[in-house]
């Protein structure tokens, strides 16, 4: 996975880190709006936005595979179960909708992995 090898190259490089990742975000939201107006709302076709997403979790997490094996699947049972509010998020316009749901999944994951992180040494 793309987000995994960003991670694990510039993670010691916060500051491309985070420009890479905040980069990733805009452009996906400039190439989900375009997409979504072809394929509809939040194809699955599009996945800029898990690849752009799972780097915010990640940059909170160890480079060691337990924690990196946690961040990943607690981002993906947040994205598909969208617990409140992140299902209305899908709601907003366009590319707006496909990133910010999965955004607020990263959100979700980052403050659960830091619990996990701060109660647990990982």
């Amino acid at each position: 996975m793309l987000s995994i090898v960003i991670w694990y190259f510039l993670l010691a490089y916060p500051i491309l880190y985070i420009t890479l990742t905040i980069g990733l975000i805009v452009l996906g939201i400039a190439i989900s709006n375009d997409l979504a107006k072809v394929w509809g709302k939040d194809p699955h076709q599009i996945v800029i936005d898990e690849y752009a997403c799972l780097l915010v979790p990640l940059y909170f997490t160890t480079r060691r595979i337990l924690p990196l094996v946690i961040t990943f699947v607690l981002f993906r049972v947040f994205d598909i179960i969208k617990p409140p509010p992140l299902k209305k998020l899908e709601d907003l316009p366009g590319g707006w909708g496909v990133m910010l749901d999965d955004l607020g999944a990263a959100i979700y994951t980052t403050v659960v992995i830091l619990i996990i992180m701060a109660l647990v040494k990982l």
